[in-house]
């Protein structure tokens, strides 16, 4: 008996250690699955706080007049009236209004999207006198809302339409020339990736007989094309979405944006707001359309950036 115990001793302190350390371990996956479920849960309550309003407008737009404040709500039609998509396009130029705000978006997105990038890559691989002061500066743009240049950017529009005798109010020009300048904060999103590439890519590109022109469309952004289309996306939706400066600059109807026809659906003392729900349910399609498709470069591109 005296020989044994020594050997069983040990034996039974590591089956202790092992049944502690495996009790350990379920307690541990036990607590990540309760706070996996609680991320779950109360990220699912978020979506769906954010889907309500999106789900109300399109069962609107099925509803009869009546139905819209009826009460209790109802969130689902017992009769959808269908034929109120099609009288979006009868009772307004809808239609037109598409195919405004389209040519208007790509011109506004072309613009910011190739000088943001050409902007972007002159900061991140070239050393010039000034580089860090006007970085800076065009960074500090960032926090200046853009309602504060709504009026001197009208008047200085109307003013260079009479110096040159053209008519520049009523067109599309002063919305599509300032996206020509680029976005400040696009520059700087495009600005982290580009510098974050090896220069070892662009020396052996140069090395290989390949100009800094070269390099930058044929090295630099097909290494940054999750960047690129989040801010290409970033500025069809904020352009396919823009309000205020179509509503200024745009006088006539055959040239209105869809975002200013919906305003048309508003009358001084009512507003039809079957027809108006119709209206901003197919407003929003081609935006959810372009997001789903880029989806899978838009978000690991805002992820990596978070990182950095």
């Amino acid at each position: 008996m005296t020989a044994t115990a020594p050997a069983t001793r040990p034996a039974a302190d590591r089956d202790r250690v092992l049944a502690t350390a495996a009790a350990r371990r379920r307690e541990q996956r036990r607590r990540t699955w309760h706070r996996s479920v609680a991320k779950h849960v109360a990220l699912s309550l978020v979506a769906l706080s954010m889907l309500l309003p999106f789900a109300w407008m399109v069962t609107t737009s099925l509803k009869a007049d009546g139905d819209v404040f009826a009460i209790p709500p109802q969130w689902v039609p017992t009769d959808p009236q269908w034929g109120h998509y099609r009288e979006v396009f009868e009772a307004l130029p809808f239609a037109r209004f598409f195919l405004n705000t389209a040519l208007y978006t790509v011109a506004v997105m072309a613009g910011e999207v190739l000088v943001s990038i050409v902007v972007a890559y002159g900061f991140a691989r070239f050393d010039f006198r000034g580089k860090k002061p006007l970085l800076l500066f065009l960074l500090g743009t960032i926090m200046l809302p853009g309602e504060i240049t709504i009026v001197p950017g009208y008047i200085f529009w109307a003013q260079v339409g009479d110096t040159l005798g053209v008519q520049l109010i009523n067109t599309y020009w002063p919305l599509v020339l300032p996206a020509l300048g680029g976005q400040a904060v696009h520059v700087f999103f495009l600005f982290q990736f580009f510098r974050a590439i090896p220069r070892d890519f662009a020396e052996a590109a140069y090395l290989n007989g390949a100009g800094w022109w070269t390099i930058l469309w044929r090295v630099f952004v097909p290494m940054s094309r999750p960047a690129v289309v989040t801010i290409a996306v970033t500025s069809f939706m904020g352009t396919w979405n823009a309000f205020l400066g179509p509503l200024i600059y745009l006088n006539d109807v055959e040239k209105f944006t869809v975002q200013v026809g919906l305003t048309m659906f508003r009358g001084q003392f009512e507003t039809d707001w079957p027809l108006l729900m119709a209206a901003t349910t197919l407003s929003v399609i081609p935006v959810l359309v372009l997001f789903f498709t880029m989806q899978r470069y838009f978000v690991p591109s805002r992820a990596s950036e978070a990182v950095r």
